[in-house]
């Protein structure tokens, strides 16, 4: 008696999840199959949206909206673009946090590094998204799936869905998961401990002297003058730096007198 009450809870359960699906397709206009993918590139990205329409708008080429959908403005572009921003500000944060003595150039040289069309084409790959675009007859058969530009492109868009459906505290967690493993190395690559950091370290220890910096000259008009900065180290000359202000010279300056001093 216990398994036929069983059976027949089961099989109740059964009717009222496909009356659900059957609504829930018809109210979302995505069909079962599609709806599924979404649901596996949700743990694919590790986030689950709300609302599955940003989803597969985020997945979809306005070559497929004008083609199939018959709808120009029903894409991914408009996300992207969004998405671009989004990722802008979570990267910034997470590296303002995760290296507060990192100046301002560091910085910006390690946010480029990390968001440029080729790393976000690169994890666009690592998350399979070229599988789950929609794409028109001439670009499937022109390969758009493997396209770096529409894979860099799709990523952006895939976060700015993700901030259209959870907001700004969403895509960060969600932003910092995808590049943690990337930051620390991007970071070191940029020169975190910068030239002049490093410079000074080795000379107090192995010279046990300071270097000094000194100010050459300057040329160029105000609005674009250059700086010429000299080293020397116990009264003697090493490395020449030239830039656009005075901290640029002397990075150049502790760069050129590193290779002076250990060939590196």
């Amino acid at each position: 008696m216990a398994m036929t009450e069983s059976n027949s809870g089961t099989r109740s359960f059964g009717r009222y999840l496909r009356f659900f699906h059957q609504k829930l397709f018809r109210r979302l206009s995505i069909d079962s199959t599609r709806l599924r993918q979404l649901w596996e590139l949700e743990d694919i990205v590790s986030y689950r949206f709300r609302d599955w329409k940003l989803l597969d708008q985020a997945l979809t080429h306005k070559s497929y909206a004008h083609e199939v959908l018959n709808d120009n403005g029903n894409h991914y572009e408009r996300m992207e673009f969004l998405g671009d921003a989004i990722l802008d500000a979570v990267i910034s944060d997470v590296l303002l946090t995760k290296f507060p003595d990192a100046d301002e150039g560091d910085l910006s040289k390690c946010r480029s590094s990390l968001v440029n069309k080729r790393r976000l084409a690169r994890l666009a790959r690592r998350f399979n998204l070229g599988a789950f675009l929609l794409l028109g007859k001439g670009e499937e058969q022109s390969n758009g799936r493997e396209k770096p530009s529409i894979l860099a492109c799709v990523y952006e868009s895939l976060v700015g869905a993700i901030y259209l459906d959870g907001g700004y505290r969403a895509i960060s967690k969600v932003v910092r998961l995808h590049f943690e493993p990337l930051v620390a190395p991007a970071m070191k690559k940029e020169t975190y401990r910068d030239f002049k950091s490093r410079l000074q370290e080795y000379v107090q220890g192995a010279l046990k002297t300071v270097p000094h910096y000194i100010l050459a000259g300057e040329s160029g008009p105000p609005h674009d003058k250059e700086f010429e900065v000299h080293i020397q180290i116990n009264g003697q000359a090493y490395g020449t730096g030239r830039g656009k202000n005075k901290k640029e010279a002397q990075q150049r300056a502790a760069a050129a007198t590193l290779k002076q001093l250990l060939g590196c």
